[in-house]
């Protein structure tokens, strides 16, 4: 668990930078030097949660940016309290409100225009609502409002995690964290049995991207896994494959991009783990290759990030941003 206070501009945009490759204060907004924001999180194998105070800036994350990079978890947004935000996605602008519970996919592109605003955000991975929705789709934004059941239920749960984010014990978290995930699950799942044609990819592209990543994922400790493996597996040629991957940088560096991701996660959530348990489960058959590629990537070993961690966790915009990028 992380506490943060007083995030200065500099800080805010490079961390959003990792997320959404484009952060800006617009003009209408204060200067950047009296820009603030506050942030405490909280982080588990299967889920994370951000409590965010932030002032008046510009976020955007387009759809080349959700096929680049290695994001693609759930996110149930409470809007504690905003003032004029505004959200917009798939050509719709919604102005929300405070009490606002959001639903979205984060393989979808996005923009937001944030005015002071207080935001509990959970993330979870794909497979933690698949009892309920489709995680081989691409689910469009969904705003709730009002106090139909069981919205009333989920905000109080969710001001739950936020208000107790540093006292509760981990089993308590999950469990709370597994009662908001049933809930959301429904009520999304409904939207979707009235709207089906909504809930449909964008593309056939789409699909086959977070087929192929889902693969690559349960077979990450597979030093061995080819492209050809991974075509056989999703059923296409190897030629399907290479031009699908392609704006991911192709197979390799795709798969090592998620290799060195999972490292890194398991690096923060096992840090007693050996380097060399590390990078077998990771997929590498060579501990000196694993620290060169890894050094290449975050310009530290493994063994140094691992002191690093032993000496500050980070601040949790940043471990927030890796977690997500490890599902």
């Amino acid at each position: 668990m992380h506490r943060q206070k007083d995030v200065r501009w500099g800080d805010w945009v490079e961390t959003y930078h990792a997320v959404t490759g484009d952060v800006v204060n617009k003009a209408y907004c204060p200067p950047v030097e009296n820009f603030s924001a506050s942030v405490s999180a909280r982080f588990l194998p299967d889920a994370s949660l951000c409590l965010i105070s932030g002032g008046h800036y510009y976020v955007e994350r387009t759809e080349k940016r959700t096929a680049q990079d290695n994001i693609d978890v759930y996110c149930i947004q409470f809007y504690c309290h905003t003032g004029g935000s505004e959200l917009e996605c798939s050509e719709e602008s919604f102005g929300l409100q405070s009490g606002d519970l959001i639903f979205y996919d984060a393989t979808q592109p996005m923009s937001a225009h944030h005015a002071d605003y207080q935001l509990c955000k959970l993330m979870l991975p794909r497979e933690k609502l698949s009892g309920y929705i489709s995680t081989q789709r691409s689910h469009p934004i969904q705003i709730f409002r009002g106090n139909a059941a069981p919205l009333p239920i989920i905000r109080q749960l969710m001001l739950s995690l936020s208000t107790e984010i540093n006292t509760l014990t981990d089993d308590q978290y999950t469990s709370i964290v597994d009662c908001i995930a049933e809930l959301v699950g429904q009520i999304v799942s409904h939207q979707d049995n009235e709207n089906s044609s909504s809930t449909l990819s964008r593309s056939v592209q789409h699909l086959r991207r977070l087929q192929a990543k889902g693969l690559l994922r349960h077979n990450l400790s597979n030093p061995d896994l080819s492209s050809d493996d991974l075509a056989h597996l999703m059923g296409i040629s190897r030629s399907t494959l290479y031009r699908l991957l392609d704006p991911m940088g192709g197979f390799a560096k795709y798969l090592r991009t998620m290799r060195l991701a999972r490292a890194r996660q398991l690096l923060r959530l096992q840090n007693r783990k050996e380097i060399g348990e590390l990078a077998e489960a990771c997929g590498f058959k060579h501990l000196s290759t694993f620290s060169k590629v890894f050094r290449s990537e975050f310009d530290m070993s493994p063994s140094e990030m691992l002191n690093e961690l032993h000496r500050s966790k980070g601040t949790p915009l940043n471990t927030y941003i890796h977690w997500a990028k490890a599902q």
